[in-house]
């Protein structure tokens, strides 16, 4: 059996149940290390997301505001909807980038089912609202900054799993800290820290992998604000708070965590 085409085909699958089902065969067949690799296999450009056939698709500037119980199901759709395109990222890590050592693909298969889980539980929550996830309009910035770094394994690692996804480490411990003392969102606050914790070890796997790649092409390792800067210039206009302690804990060091710091300011 092809990995690649098989992580294809459930990379393509839109119905959650059957995407999930996907995966669970791909990855027990994995651990048994059933599939064969082809040295010389050529994955597909990316075109349309997946998501495509379930969502609505707007650019980010145009996604519509709600108030009331609106706002509170919109909102937890916009986590479902971050969690579902992890999902997404972590298969075309391993369908898009080939003959690369066993563990990297056993590493991105466990942020896959990590996310699964991940948009699960807050499936379930949105669901408590009355909504599904499909029932409002989202944007697609992270599967374009998939589609910006399908052809360099050093840049996907940098823009996808030390940028975007260490970013989300900061925008998490901050939610937490917001709804904290809201009795109402207890189960949102315990959901929030179980990712947290769960993304700490994702970013560390894309710190592990981005410093493989970097070695592999000879690339060093410290322009990863130029890889960052290459793809989104206005970086370096935006003030940001940083959950140090877990991007520590993800491989960052204290003098990329300062140079952060000091970017807008």
């Amino acid at each position: 059996m092809s990995f690649y085409l098989l992580v294809k085909d459930v990379l393509d699958e839109s119905d959650f149940a059957k995407k999930e089902a996907k995966f669970d065969k791909l990855y027990n067949d994995f651990l048994e290390k059933k599939f064969e690799f082809e040295p010389n296999f050529t994955p597909k450009p990316l075109e349309v997301p997946s998501f495509a056939k379930i969502c609505k698709i707007l650019p980010a500037k145009d996604l519509p505001s709600y108030k009331g119980a609106q706002k509170e199901a919109s909102f937890l759709h916009s986590i479902a909807h971050i969690e579902y395109s992890a999902i997404d990222i972590a298969l075309d890590d391993c369908y898009r980038f080939v003959n690369l050592p066993f563990d990297y693909y056993k590493d991105w298969l466990e942020v896959a089912k990590d996310e699964i889980r991940h948009f699960k539980m807050i499936l379930e929550e949105l669901e408590k609202t009355g909504y599904k996830y499909g029932d409002f309009a989202v944007h697609d910035g992270l599967f374009f900054a998939m589609k910006k770094t399908q052809n360099s394994l050093v840049e996907r690692m940098a823009v996808l799993h030390r940028y975007m996804e260490a970013n989300g480490l900061d925008a998490n411990f901050f939610m937490l800290n917001k709804i904290k003392n809201d009795k109402n969102k207890t189960n949102l606050t315990n959901l929030l820290n179980i990712i947290l914790k769960e993304e700490i070890s994702h970013v560390q796997k894309g710190d592990r992998w981005y410093k493989f790649a970097c070695k592999a092409a000879k690339v060093d390792e410290s322009l990863f604000l130029d890889i960052i800067i290459k793809h989104y210039p206005n970086f370096t206009s935006i003030k940001r708070e940083l959950n140090v302690e877990a991007r520590l804990e993800a491989g960052f060091s204290k003098d990329e965590i300062r140079n952060l710091q000091n970017i807008g300011k």
